[in-house]
């Protein structure tokens, strides 16, 4: 009688289904990923239809016609209008990376507007334009005021959609 180790049974020889089976499953994971990719691309490179909306956007911070002019100073008064929290905050950020500079920020009455106005207070309604361009939106509309400590006053309605916010450190 001998004492040993005990000994495994031999081993089987490999399956050839597995291998066809993993062989598929990788196929067809290709093709959903081909298909979607193919699909996004279609997508992304078909032109808007001539009925279609467009949604204006604002100009590059690298558009002069944008940015306020050098060397001269645009007080910008942001009203929120549109009853979506922050939004006045988020115009008031964006309107100062145009070089604009917004000394007072804050939301409106309780009665709700779509369409974003732009008030010219000071008489300069090529100042209103460049804060429409920077904007995408806004109608310009003239109510003289001297007796007001801004140059314009933008009513930010629900139509102004703000940029994404990108991660600062």
């Amino acid at each position: 009688m001998s004492i040993g180790l005990p000994t495994l049974p031999p081993a089987s020889p490999p399956s050839r289904t597995r291998g066809r089976g993993g062989v598929v499953a990788l196929a067809l994971v290709v093709i959903v990923i081909a298909g979607a990719t193919a699909g996004w691309w279609s997508l992304r490179r078909t032109p808007a239809s001539p009925g279609a909306v467009v949604t204006p956007r604002a100009a590059a911070l690298e558009d002069t016609a944008a940015r306020a002019p050098s060397g001269v100073r645009i007080r910008v008064r942001v009203i929120n209008v549109s009853g979506i929290t922050g939004l006045a905050r988020r115009t008031t950020q964006h309107l100062r990376e145009y070089g604009f500079d917004v000394v007072d920020f804050g939301s409106g009455p309780k009665e709700r507007a779509s369409a974003t106005r732009i008030a010219v207070h000071t008489g300069h309604d090529a100042w209103a334009t460049r804060v429409r361009k920077a904007m995408g939106v806004g109608e310009i509309v003239i109510s003289p005021d001297s007796s007001r400590y801004a140059d314009l006053t933008v009513f930010v309605g629900s139509d102004w959609r703000a940029p994404t916010e990108t991660l600062r450190p």
